[in-house]
């Protein structure tokens, strides 16, 4: 499995559904990693989607919610 294997718009789905939602949920690579995607892989993807501007986080990538953008 490689980065371009994992659908841009499914992380940033996953990502909103996190930041909706009221109840505790796992954060997006901890989703990711429950979907069977490597945890590096998935830390690694969420760090690119925020340095290309369509996540953003605060202390860290793990919990990173979206900012409106699309690929």
């Amino acid at each position: 499995m490689k980065l371009s294997d994992i659908d841009p718009n499914h992380v940033i789905d996953l990502a909103n559904r996190w930041h909706r939602s009221a109840a505790w949920q796992p954060g997006v690579v901890a989703a990711l990693v429950s979907e069977g995607v490597p945890a590096k892989l998935a830390l690694r993807k969420v760090e690119q989607l925020c340095d290309r501007g369509y996540l953003d986080y605060g202390t860290s990538p793990n919990y990173a919610w979206p900012t409106g953008k699309r690929p």
